[in-house]
């Protein structure tokens, strides 16, 4: 027994964007395509019941999780540790943070998905399809001739970027749903950011999801349901550093319909799958803060004394300023004992198996997983019941020349960017794939 179901929640016009610096303005002022909350809810032969909840936002922290939990709770059967909620990553979305104006109202609305759907349940047949896409994404930390990492928003002399120095996940898995003998909707699960638009954009758009979502309805119908399910992409973006950074609705349309032919192309290759089975598992993995040494404090005091003089920066279309990693040190300094604890969720129905990571995971970290799940179905999630920044692979802090100032091995390894010690994202890993082979 399946319930879909969607929920277009779209604030209203003035609250912040996130998901980009934007000095001292953040205010939305306007909307170019509707946000949305897309969610299934399974109920499997022993009557466990379990929803995954996807939202058109660029991260959900854990307060703002168990608010949308709670909401769905309340108003459900379905318990909260039961209910998987993710971000598509739109960088052009709210924020989340629950103290934000009008956010509780937004977020309650999105949770609302999660409620429809579980009105909606009825036997439904699951099928699984396959493609590849390889021309949208782009590894985006580069290996440079001067031996250091260089991201691929920035500019380049011909010849100085050797490479890039890590892979992509090319692989678009589908899973369609049937009901009553129609097709009703499809989920989809890549992994790439949703950052085609950058700070220079002030208006809502789900980004490039958005448009898959509009590019399948336009084959499948208006009331098909296409849920955007976005992978471990931490490294990976739609950026290619040979063509430079179009930061525009058409390239957003280009990326998205792309997509959406890859898109199809799985669902022509589908196979149905036993789904009868639902079950849950969520583990809470105890992760150290990364430390800040005295070299690095010392710089960003200096760092913030200028800023008390001349000011914070202006906006910027991508990357973030020194002002903002000098100001994060300095708090990180003051918490660096603390031990944290982060929820790793996998969730089980039949033959597929959905894993939920805390944060910006490495792509490497979603490919490490695949390959060794015991299930053939396992779609693998960033940015998953909490936002705790960046989750690089240890290999990837060596990667570029030594030192302590932003920016030396690359943005997703600096303090700030990333919180937790080396080898956090290994970590979390390890759960997942003994939590699918406990399922399993």
């Amino acid at each position: 027994m399946i319930g879909f179901a969607e929920i277009n929640y779209t604030p209203e016009v003035g609250l912040d964007l996130a998901g980009n610096y934007r000095g001292n303005d953040y205010a939305s002022r306007g909307v170019h395509d509707s946000l949305y909350a897309r969610a299934i809810v399974a109920l499997g032969e022993t009557g466990e019941k379990v929803a995954i909840v996807s939202v058109d936002i660029c991260a959900l922290k854990n307060d703002a999780v168990e608010f949308m939990r709670k909401h769905i709770a309340q108003k459900t059967d379905i318990r909260p540790e039961n209910i998987m909620i993710t971000a598509t990553h739109t960088h052009s979305g709210p924020v989340s943070n629950l103290d934000a104006p009008k956010a509780k109202e937004y977020l309650a609305k999105a949770a609302e998905a999660a409620i429809l759907a579980n009105e909606r349940l009825k036997p439904t047949v699951l099928s699984v399809g396959r493609a590849t896409e390889d021309r949208i994404s782009h590894n985006r930390r580069l290996k440079c001739k001067d031996g250091s990492t260089h991201m691929c928003w920035e500019k380049f002399e011909p010849g100085f970027v050797i490479e890039p120095w890590g892979p992509i996940d090319p692989e678009v898995i589908t899973i369609s749903l049937k009901q009553s003998g129609n097709q009703t909707g499809v989920i989809v699960n890549f992994g790439c950011h949703a950052t085609t638009l950058t700070g220079n954009n002030w208006l809502y758009s789900a980004d490039f999801p958005g448009y898959l979502g509009e590019a399948l309805r336009k084959v499948k119908g208006k009331d098909y349901i296409p849920m955007f399910l976005n992978g471990t992409c931490g490294n990976v973006t739609q950026v290619d550093y040979r063509v430079g950074f179009p930061d525009t609705y058409q390239e957003c349309q280009r990326i998205g319909y792309m997509l959406s032919v890859s898109t199809m192309e799985a669902i022509q290759n589908e196979v149905a799958v036993n789904s009868s089975v639902v079950k849950v598992s969520r583990e809470m993995v105890a992760l150290k803060r990364i430390t800040i040494s005295d070299q690095q404090l010392e710089w960003a005091k200096a760092v913030m004394k200028k800023v008390e003089k001349d000011g914070m920066p202006p906006a910027q279309a991508d990357g973030i300023p020194d002002a903002e990693y000098a100001a994060d040190w300095i708090k990180m300094h003051e918490i660096q004992d603390q031990v944290d604890s982060l929820e790793v969720m996998v969730v089980r129905i039949g033959d597929i198996s959905f894993v939920g990571l805390p944060g910006e995971m490495f792509c490497e970290f979603g490919l490490d997983i695949k390959s060794r799940s015991p299930f053939k179905n396992t779609l693998v999630m960033g940015l998953t019941n909490d936002d705790r920044n960046y989750f690089p692979t240890k290999i990837s802090f060596t990667q570029g020349s030594k030192g302590f100032t932003p920016m030396i091995t690359g943005y997703e390894t600096t303090p700030g960017s990333t919180i937790y010690e080396i080898g956090a994202g290994e970590k979390l890993v390890e759960s997942a794939v003994n939590q699918l082979k406990s399922l399993f």
